[in-house]
């Protein structure tokens, strides 16, 4: 699958017109249609890194690397696991959320208690911003 497939595969799975794809992730839309269409195969990363970000993606989903198998997803620890379950809709919780929360080891040990892991996440999400 080419680049400007792959974007486009992504950008409807959004059900996004190219235009709105444009402008979430701060390109022309000319340029986008280049992408797309194979007239631009090498855009920057800073461009790849954008429209990964807008589409819910890493920038390894533009290559064929990124489509291949992926590695079994390790387990969640079960207090993070409830959390998400009773708080995902109260806060938005993303995938790209729960993948940080999940890596997070301090000192060796994570947090065990779902309301742990709720005030982790809220003090990531003021911190970030």
């Amino acid at each position: 699958m080419t680049l400007g497939e792959r974007i486009i595969q992504l950008r409807n799975r959004k059900g996004w017109s190219s235009g709105r794809l444009a402008e979430e992730a701060g390109v022309s839309r000319g340029y986008l249609w280049q992408l797309e269409t194979g007239g631009k195969d090498r855009p920057s990363l800073n461009v790849l890194e954008r429209l990964a970000k807008v589409l819910g993606v890493n920038v390894g989903e533009f290559t064929d690397e990124g489509t291949g198998p992926k590695p079994a997803a390790k387990p969640l620890p079960p207090g993070l696991a409830q959390f998400v379950r009773e708080k995902s809709s109260k806060y938005g919780i993303t995938k790209s959320d729960v993948e940080v929360l999940g890596a997070i080891h301090f000192r060796g040990k994570q947090p065990v208690a779902p309301e742990d892991w709720e005030l982790l996440y809220l003090f990531l999400r003021k911190w970030a911003g």
